[in-house]
């Protein structure tokens, strides 16, 4: 997905490619697909994070603020067996040249235990003060993937 997202339309098909091509990744590495209900879309210049909060004011009420704004969808977004609830738009950041991100919605300590060591080349341990979490990633895919923990 290269285009870029200049409106409520072209924002809601990005969230069902990210939610759609997660889910595809998550399957290729560790032979799953997990649930998901929240969904990050990263803008890639200021410009854009501009237009994307825009838009996102009109579909959701403010939920919190982490690298950008998120709120809790007024209708939520169905990929599949997925009721995307919650949507952010991050803030532009040069590390993150993807399309966007999810979380799963699963275990935290079983996903460790059973995939961290076997899966080493496509997930990574991100360590926080507060939490951890595990991040998916396989250079076919133009998007990222955690597992948090809490």
């Amino acid at each position: 997905m290269n285009q870029p997202i200049r409106n409520q339309k072209e924002l809601i098909e990005a969230v069902k490619y990210i939610a759609s091509e997660t889910s595809k990744m998550a399957q290729k590495i560790v032979g799953k697909r997990f649930p998901i209900n929240s969904l990050t879309v990263f803008a890639q210049s200021q410009p854009k994070f501009d237009l994307l909060i825009e838009i996102l004011a009109k579909i959701g009420k403010p939920y919190n603020y982490n690298n950008g704004p998120r709120v809790e969808l007024y209708e939520q977004i169905k990929v599949g067996e997925n009721n995307i609830t919650y949507l952010r738009i991050r803030k532009p950041d040069p590390e993150r040249p993807q399309i966007g991100c999810n979380d799963f919605e699963t275990d935290y300590e079983i996903f460790k235990r059973e995939y961290l060591l076997k899966e080493a080349n496509n997930l990574s341990l991100i360590k926080r003060p507060e939490y951890e979490m595990i991040e998916l990633h396989d250079k076919e895919f133009d998007v990222l993937a955690y597992v948090v923990s809490n």
